[in-house]
């Protein structure tokens, strides 16, 4: 059921926030599949904001449309009185934080049921979807495939159906590549349109994103998360746009940005279907040239840089149990050379120019999410050097946390194998709601590719 459905159960008193809760929670622990979604469930707690959610339907006094709605929360983002893990070893005596982060605050005081923690690779470095602290998060489309990453657990357990909700981050893509891998609604919004603190080395690049099934449910969890806040400065400074109907918009489409990158014959044919049926329908398409050379190095350089910055104040000691491949990162960000970022940083520089000169031109930018669907899961053991640059392979989702635009990633249909497709949709800086509106528009569309 979506949040509206539930919202209405709820009112009408066919359903219970608790029953609904207490349902959930059976299902995910009696998954046979080993979807392995979830790093922290604490019942009594979720059980406890369940109770009082009944009692205000009872006396007719909801908070509104997210009272009673279970969601769940990524294992970056900090809950008050849960352990913060990230995915990683090296935080097991971290204190547990004494505060809730403004989307989980917001998530409160909207009377949603918060009843868990979600799987996500380690610090969120990477797309793949297994960390060291609990082991690999499976695609419940396919289980022997990838969730993707680093939201991964928050994509696989809404993929499955536990639960319309889930609060996920976006560095590079990491709330729109496991939606499209897993087949759900991955939307990531205007940079500090979510108050994200604290601030790290990636603070720049860091969007807070939610998974739904679909792009309605998105529209009412923007609503409650999207509040600025003190922590974070970029949050007090919200603009908007009005939003038109989509056949009134300029819409571009490119299906390269990389211009390395290669793109599975599924994605691009079904990319291409899309934009077929979309021109049927009267939509205005055009492309538009955004191909690089050598973009996922350039973004590379930046990032091992930023990794390196990360962990270089942690002690030895704790620095060494991150995991190994992480680790190798840093070493890699420890001796790249200032020349190499800054020629990585000119690069995205300069990429950032043409697509601002793309959005003086058009005002929606349809892209596939990911250029392949979820791979097959590897031993965690087999990450060999060529595998680190994870962008070398994903080049349609990081360009567009380096310009803080919005950007949602839809579900249309499957591969030949069965396994999901995503289709991108970014929107100009703050027109979130141009972009929510227009994937909500087109969603009856990309529904007939399922």
């Amino acid at each position: 059921m979506n949040i509206d459905q539930l919202h209405q159960a709820f009112s009408r008193r066919e359903l219970s926030p608790v029953t609904v809760l207490e349902t959930l929670l059976d299902e995910i622990e009696a998954d046979k599949q080993d979807i392995n979604a979830f790093v922290l469930i604490d019942r009594e707690v979720a059980l406890e904001q369940a109770r009082a959610s009944e009692q205000r339907f009872a006396n007719g006094t909801p908070i509104g449309p997210l009272d009673g709605i279970p969601v769940s929360v990524k294992d970056m983002i900090a809950v008050r009185g849960w352990p913060n893990r990230r995915g990683s070893r090296a935080t097991e005596h971290d204190p547990l934080p004494a505060q809730d982060a403004p989307s989980v605050a917001a998530l409160r005081a909207a009377g949603a049921v918060i009843f868990g923690k979600t799987t996500s690779t380690e610090f969120g470095w990477t797309i793949m979807s297994s960390n060291p602290h609990t082991g690999v998060t499976r695609n419940p489309v396919n289980p022997l495939h990838s969730a993707g990453g680093s939201s991964s657990g928050a994509a696989a357990h809404v993929a499955k159906g536990w639960g319309p909700l889930a609060l996920g981050s976006d560095a590079g893509g990491s709330v729109r590549i496991p939606a499209a891998l897993c087949g759900v609604v991955g939307f990531k919004p205007t940079y500090g349109a979510i108050p994200s603190p604290p601030l790290s080395a990636f603070a720049d690049f860091a969007h807070q994103g939610v998974i739904t099934r679909t792009v309605a449910d998105a529209q009412v969890a923007f609503a409650s998360l999207s509040k600025g806040h003190y922590s974070d400065p970029c949050s007090l400074f919200q603009r908007s746009f009005e939003s038109r109907p989509g056949k009134y918009l300029k819409i571009g489409w490119c299906d390269r940005i990389d211009a390395d990158d290669v793109i599975d014959a599924s994605v691009d044919q079904r990319f291409q279907e899309v934009r077929e049926k979309l021109s049927e329908q009267g939509y205005w398409l055009e492309r538009v040239n955004l191909k690089t050379e050598g973009f996922a190095h350039s973004i590379w350089a930046v990032w091992v840089a930023r990794i390196f910055e990360s962990f270089q104040s942690w002690p030895d000691e704790k620095r060494q149990l991150l995991d190994s491949a992480l680790l190798r990162v840093y070493d890699e960000g420890a001796a790249i050379d200032t020349a190499s970022v800054s020629a990585g940083r000119t690069a995205l520089r300069d990429f950032h120019n043409r697509l601002n000169a793309v959005f003086g031109e058009v005002d929606i930018l349809l892209t596939p999410t990911t250029s392949a669907p979820a791979p097959q899961l590897p031993d965690a053991s087999a990450c060999t050097q060529t595998d680190l640059n994870w962008f070398a392979g994903n080049s349609f989702a990081f360009p567009f946390n380096m310009s803080h635009q919005p950007g949602i990633s839809m579900p249309v249909g499957t591969s030949s194998e069965g396994l999901p497709i995503g289709l991108q949709i970014v929107g100009r800086k703050y027109a979130d709601q141009q972009v929510l509106s227009f994937s909500a528009e087109i969603e009856p569309i990309l529904n007939l590719f399922t």
